[in-house]
């Protein structure tokens, strides 16, 4: 991956209803930025979302949460955890999940 502009993609889903809105954050969770959503956006279905970000180079650690019609954020994985327990089942896992960039571009 080189410096400079990277569209960043992915999936959203709520199962309580319609996506209307999915942020993504390029510093670790310390700012969000709004992502575009791809129609058609539907009820409990998985909405494609892209989001345009000026790598410098540097490493980062990219996030994206969801929000759904009924106001639900996606929870961290702290939150999932204060709110079901630690016996949560892979099915109900929902947490915001990080992906490091490396300064050469790899994705961990």
């Amino acid at each position: 991956m080189k410096k400079g502009y990277v569209e960043i993609r992915g999936l959203a889903r709520s199962g309580r209803g319609k996506v209307i809105n999915v942020e993504v954050s390029t510093d670790a969770g310390k700012t969000w930025g709004t992502a575009k959503l791809q129609e058609p956006v539907l009820s409990k279905a998985h909405t494609y979302f892209r989001y345009l970000w000026d790598w410098d180079g540097n490493s980062a650690e990219i996030l994206s949460r969801v929000t759904d019609e009924t106001g639900y954020l996606q929870p961290t994985l702290k939150q999932l955890v204060n709110a079901r327990g630690t016996n949560i089942s892979g099915y109900h896992m929902n947490p915001i999940t990080a992906w490091q960039i490396r300064t050469d571009g790899r994705v961990f």
